[in-house]
C-alpha cells in the first residue's frame, strides 16, 4: 500500500494520531483533502501553521476554523498548545494537520501533552489529527501513541506524469519518448512541486534543455543537509594503473543492474567514530548516525565497495571518478555537517538525507566509502558494502615513471625544471602531483619543488606499516585482485596519476 492507502485504513479502523513524513506538505493535505473532503459527504478538514493559524482546507473545514477566530483574529497563531486545546472541541469526523509539526516538541512539554489528550477524544468519534513534517519522528511519550507513515519523493511513473502535464501545457506535446525518459531520470529524487517548477523552467520551443534540469536537480539535492553533488571532470582516464578496481567498477556501472547514482563517503571511519560507545563521540549521536545508515542501507539492498589506504593512493579520485564513468550523478556524503545541537536533529538529518538518496537513485545507488583506517569501522556497516574492500599500497618504481610523466605534460614542465628527479622513493602519485604543481607554480626545478613537502610514508611510516599489516591476507588489491600480501607488493600496483 502507498502512503495514502495506509491513512485511508488508518481512518476505517479509527486511528486518532498520524505523523506523515513527507517531503511536500501541501501536496500531501490536497491529496488527502481530493480523498476524502471533496464529494458531497465531505468531512471537515482543517490545516494548522505557526504563523497563518487554523485554514479551512474544504468547505465543511469553514465551521471548524471559525472556531478560532477569522484570519489575524486567529487565536491560535503562534501558540501551538492553544491550537491543541481548541481542536479538542472539533465535530466529529474532522481531519486536522499540523504542518511541520516536528518544530513544537521541544518548545514545551505541553505540546505533546497537548497531542496526547487528544488520542481518546478523536478515537471515540473517528476525528484525526496528522502530524506533518519532513521528518516528524513523535517524542518518547507519543511513541505508542501516533502511528507514523512515510511518503516517498514520487517515483518514475508519478514524475513522467508531471513531465508529460508540462509539456502538454505549452499547447502541443513536443517531447519524444526519448526525451521524456532522460527527463525523469533527470528530475528523479525531486519532490513533486520542484519536479514540477524545475521541468517548467527548463522546457524550450525545440525540446527540454536536461543540462537545466540537471542543474536544478542537482541544486535541490544539495538543499539536503550534508549532502553535495561532485562536479569534478575526473574519469578512469586520469587514473593510471588500478586496473582492477577500475576494470570491477566499470562493470558494475555497465552491468545487468546499473547504479543511478554513486555516494562518496569520505574517510568514513571519522562518521562513525565512538558509535561503540567506547570513544570519541559519547553524546549517542554516532550511534544514531550508524543505525539509520545501516537499516537504510539494508532496506535498500545497497551495493558498494570500500577502498582502504594511505591518504594519496588514489582512493577518491577512483570514488569521483566511477560516477562520470556512470554517466550518473555522485553524491558527496558529509555527515558532520548533517550533526546539530539538538537530540535528534543529527538522525533526522541522515533520515532525510537517506530519503534523498533513495528517490535519486530509485534504492540503486552505489556506495562507495574511502578510509585511511578501517580500525573502528563496526562489522555490521562493512558487511553493507557487500562488493569487498580493497587496498591502495604506494606505487612501484615503474608505476612512478608513468605519474612523472603525466604531471610533467599536464603542467608543461620545461626539459630543465625536470632534468633531476627527486628521491621519490616513498612518494603517492599524489605527492608526484604536488611535486609538479609547485614547480610549475614556483617556477623551479621538481628537485627543489620536492624541499617543500614531506611524503606522508616519511612523515608516518608506522600507520602506513600497520595498514600493510591490516590489509595482509585479509582485503583485496586495488590492482591485481587478488588478496594483499606485503611480500608481492608493488608487482604491478596501480597508482592515481
Amino acid at each position: 500500500m502507498n502512503c495514502l492507502e495506509k491513512l485511508g485504513h488508518a481512518r476505517r479502523v479509527s486511528v486518532p494520531l498520524l505523523a506523515i513524513n513527507t517531503p511536500d506538505q501541501a501536496s500531501t493535505v490536497r491529496a488527502v483533502a481530493e480523498r476524502f473532503g471533496a464529494n458531497g459527504n465531505a468531512v471537515p478538514i482543517v490545516q494548522w501553521d505557526v504563523c497563518r493559524g487554523v485554514l479551512a482546507i474544504n468547505k465543511a473545514g469553514l465551521e471548524v476554523a471559525a472556531m478560532t477566530g477569522d484570519g489575524e483574529d486567529d487565536v491560535t497563531i503562534g501558540q501551538p498548545t492553544v491550537f491543541l486545546a481548541k481542536a479538542a472541541i472539533y465535530p466529529s469526523e474532522t481531519i486536522a494537520f499540523v504542518l511541520n509539526a516536528q518544530s513544537y516538541w521541544d518548545v514545551s512539554p505541553a505540546v505533546p501533552q497537548g497531542v496526547s489528550n487528544l488520542r481518546d477524544l478523536y478515537k471515540a468519534d473517528r476525528r484525526m489529527l496528522i502530524l506533518l513534517g519532513p521528518d516528524v519522528q513523535p517524542p518518547a511519550v507519543l511513541k505508542d501513541d501516533v502511528v507514523l507513515l512515510d511518503e516517498p519523493l514520487p517515483d518514475d511513473q508519478q514524475l513522467t506524469a508531471i513531465v508529460r502535464e508540462c509539456d502538454m501545457s505549452r499547447g502541443d506535446a513536443l517531447l519524444v519518448d526519448e526525451d521524456l525518459r532522460k527527463s525523469v531520470e533527470a528530475a528523479r529524487g525531486l519532490n513533486a512541486f520542484a519536479a514540477e517548477q524545475a521541468v517548467a523552467m527548463a522546457l524550450r520551443k525545440e525540446g527540454i534543455d536536461l543540462d537545466h534540469l540537471w542543474e536544478s536537480k542537482r541544486k535541490q539535492i544539495e538543499l539536503t543537509k550534508g549532502l553535495s553533488v561532485w562536479r569534478g571532470s575526473e574519469s578512469f582516464a586520469d587514473i593510471g594503473g588500478l586496473e582492477f578496481i577500475k576494470g570491477f567498477l566499470g562493470r558494475i556501472t555497465t552491468g545487468k543492474r546499473p547504479p543511478n547514482a554513486v555516494v562518496w563517503i569520505d574517510e568514513i571511519e571519522k562518521m562513525v567514530a565512538g558509535s561503540s560507545g567506547t570513544s570519541g563521540d559519547s553524546s549517542g549521536v554516532s550511534q544514531g548516525i550508524l543505525g539509520a545508515m545501516l537499516t537504510a542501507m539494508q532496506d535498500q539492498q545497497a551495493r558498494g565497495v570500500i577502498l582502504l589506504g594511505p591518504p594519496g593512493a588514489g582512493k577518491s579520485l577512483v570514488a569521483k571518478a566511477v560516477g562520470k564513468e556512470a554517466g550518473v550523478p555522485t553524491i558527496a556524503w558529509d555527515s558532520n555537517a548533517m550533526k546539530g545541537s539538538l537530540v535528534g536533529s543529527s538522525e533526522a538529518a541522515v533520515r532525510t538525507a537517506l530519503k534523498v538518496i533513495s528517490a535519486v537513485s530509485s534504492d540503486n545507488a552505489l556506495w562507495v566509502a574511502t578510509c585511511n583506517s578501517i580500525q573502528g569501522i563496526p562489522t555490521a556497516l562493512r558487511r553493507r558494502f557487500s562488493f569487498g574492500t580493497y587496498y591502495f599500497d604506494l606505487p612501484t618504481a615503474e608505476e612512478k615513471k608513468v605519474i612523472w610523466s603525466y604531471y610533467i605534460g599536464k603542467f608543461g614542465l620545461s626539459k630543465k625544471q625536470v632534468a633531476v628527479r627527486p628521491d621519490d622513493a616513498s612518494w603517492t602519485g599524489a605527492e608526484i602531483k604536488t611535486c609538479c604543481d609547485l614547480a610549475w607554480n614556483l617556477d623551479c626545478s621538481i628537485a627543489e619543488a620536492a624541499r617543500y613537502f614531506v611524503p606522508v610514508a616519511v612523515a608516518a611510516p608506522k600507520e602506513l606499516e600497520d595498514l600493510r599489516q591490516e590489509a595482509e591476507g585479509r582485503y583485496l588489491s586495488a590492482s591485481t585482485g587478488s588478496v594483499y600480501s606485503r611480500r608481492t607488493a608493488g608487482k604491478g600496483r596501480s597508482i592515481e596519476v
